[in-house]
């Protein structure tokens, strides 16, 4: 306790020391000071800065000059370099800032460190000397826990199949297109942070099929397998697709189909009870070459 008092004194005495004609805005009591409040300059004005402990890029709030009478003010980002920790702390003119309480620190002594930042307009305070008592971590909130858990999904490829088979398509015939029904089933994920569990539930809405022509086919379900024992008046696809050209055109004289569902995310929680809708978002893709061909009639004339 005698070594903190100690100290104090010494930050006290740094505070009485400033000269400077530059002025710091109201010093900040959390690890990431809010906007302040303008304080008077030596020109009449205002002026403040905002800027978190260890951070590179801060911004500056520049007033009025005031004896002047020119108008001015805004704010300008200046970029800050953070020499430090110090030890010894030296003991010097310039203004101190300090970051953060003794009281609810998790360390017995703060860390010093001297700011630098640029440009420097006018008169604004362009180094300091912080005080940085470090502070607690933040604890994350319940939806930041559900999108860690909504991030380790792994989203799977699914299983293609096409009728006609061994990628092959006809022009003007409508091709079969179907995923493993395996694959049409929702995937859950947890995640734990500080007492916090939330399950992130990947539900499939819908399967996206870009046909490698230009078009692109939506799917509400993962389609019907076509069935060679069955005739085909007797029997129909939930997810189609004719081709209107072949593929003499494309790469290698193919055309690739990449294939990926569609989920619906949602999270709840517990430990702290939460939940909500993460949004939609696309699994990993499947990719299939086909090669479309043209039927093509020919005359025969009798003999």
């Amino acid at each position: 306790m005698h070594g903190r008092v100690t100290l104090c004194l010494i930050v006290a005495a740094l505070g009485i020391l400033v000269a400077s004609p530059a002025v710091l805005a109201a010093t900040p009591t959390t690890p990431t000071p809010t906007p302040p409040s303008p304080t008077p300059s030596s020109g009449g004005g205002s002026s403040g800065i905002n800027c978190a402990p260890l951070a590179t890029s801060c911004t500056l709030y520049a007033g009025s000059s005031g004896s002047s009478g020119d108008s001015g003010g805004g704010t300008t980002t200046v970029t800050c370099t953070w020499q430090g920790p110090l030890n010894p702390v030296p003991l010097n003119l310039l203004q101190l800032i300090v970051y953060g309480d003794w009281h609810t620190s998790t360390s017995e002594t703060p860390d010093f460190y001297i700011v630098t930042c640029t440009p420097v307009l006018d008169d604004e305070v362009g180094e300091w000397l912080a005080e940085v008592w470090p502070q607690p971590p933040v604890a994350p909130t319940p939806g930041q826990v559900g999108q860690t858990a909504e991030s380790e999904l792994n989203l799977p490829a699914p299983t293609v199949s096409t009728a006609p088979s061994g990628g092959k398509a006809i022009v003007n015939l409508e091709s079969w297109m179907w995923i493993d029904p395996a694959d049409w089933t929702p995937i859950t994920k947890s995640a734990t942070a500080d007492g916090i569990t939330a399950t992130a539930t990947a539900t499939p809405i819908s399967i996206v099929w870009d046909m490698g022509d230009g078009n692109q086919v939506t799917c509400d379900g993962p389609g019907v397998a076509y069935n060679t024992n069955i005739p085909d008046a007797d029997e129909s696809t939930t997810c189609g697709y004719t081709y209107q050209e072949t593929s003499a055109n494309g790469p290698d004289q193919q055309f690739t189909i990449t294939t990926a569902i569609e989920y619906d995310v949602t999270w709840t929680s517990v430990g702290v009870a939460g939940g909500g809708d993460l949004g939609i978002i696309l699994g990993a893709s499947t990719t299939t070459p086909v090669t479309v061909d043209e039927i093509g009639t020919v005359t025969v004339p009798n003999p």
